[in-house]
């Protein structure tokens, strides 16, 4: 057991900070020594608070480390099920969370409250268990009434109708489509759906998003490498996380700038 966890503690310093492991296949008694450790990093914390969210015993014992990140506790407020939700209450109460966290805590509790699209709901049933239980005529109406958070959840629908009609929200805004036009989360059909309004490519931001997206169908990708500027054409050539087609086409416009640039 002892070489078990001191064999994942490696492999968790070992690993970049942009990649995550899959802690789900890890046993119980490992989990335990590894959040109950109060050297053990924020950024590991929330990994395994994501992986095993639904999790009791293993989130009774993650929300006793002092590390545990607030956005950590906002997340499992939103996803986890009933449960959990009553269980992060609870240790709250006891005095027991992150004193780091506990105002933060109480402004999610008021914050879940004043944003619920359902005021008939249970009062622990938060919007993702909700919109789970919901039709698809449901849901492509939540996606044109409900609030961000809602929209947050949708847009990932497997359902194409529901995650496009996110899009034709009234209350969508731009800072809301640069951060869909950067996820990986997404289906190409959101992503080309974005790329095909013109208003929104007015915004430089939502294009960059889009190019430097590796699901971006790069028929896309391509037609909007000249409007990005030289610093951003430079990093993209650089960027090994989307397809070398592009990365080449970048490179050989950066190239052609600069010969330009000389000639003059």
């Amino acid at each position: 057991m002892l070489d078990s966890i001191l064999l994942w503690k490696n492999v968790i310093r070992k690993t970049p900070p942009l990649l995550s492991l899959d802690y789900s296949s890890v046993s119980f008694e490992v989990i335990r020594m590894i959040v109950e450790d109060k050297s053990t990093a924020p950024m590991v914390l929330d990994g395994i608070a994501k992986a095993y969210y639904n999790s009791s015993k293993v989130i009774e014992v993650i929300l006793r480390n002092s590390n545990l990140p607030p956005q950590t506790i906002k997340f499992l407020l939103a996803n986890s099920n009933k449960e959990i939700h009553q269980l992060v209450i609870s240790i709250k109460e006891k005095g027991l969370t992150p004193y780091s966290a506990q105002k933060e805590l109480a402004a999610l509790e008021t914050e879940a409250e004043t944003e619920s699209f359902d005021e008939t709901s249970a009062k622990y049933l938060n919007i993702f268990q909700q919109i789970q239980r919901m039709s698809v005529s449901e849901k492509v109406q939540l996606a044109l009434k409900g609030n961000k958070e809602a929209r947050n959840i949708l847009i990932k629908d497997a359902n194409k109708k529901v995650a496009l009609t996110v899009l034709e929200s009234p209350k969508m805004t731009e800072q809301e489509i640069e951060m869909i036009a950067q996820s990986k989360n997404v289906s190409e059909d959101v992503l080309r759906e974005i790329a095909s309004k013109k208003d929104w490519l007015k915004n430089y931001s939502i294009v960059k998003s889009l190019v430097n997206n590796s699901k971006t169908p790069v028929g896309i990708s391509l037609s909007h490498l000249n409007h990005l500027k030289e610093k951003d054409l430079n990093d993209l050539a650089k960027n090994k996380n989307i397809p070398e087609t592009i990365r080449t086409a970048a490179n050989r416009l950066v190239v052609l700038r600069k010969r330009s640039a000389n000639s003059k």
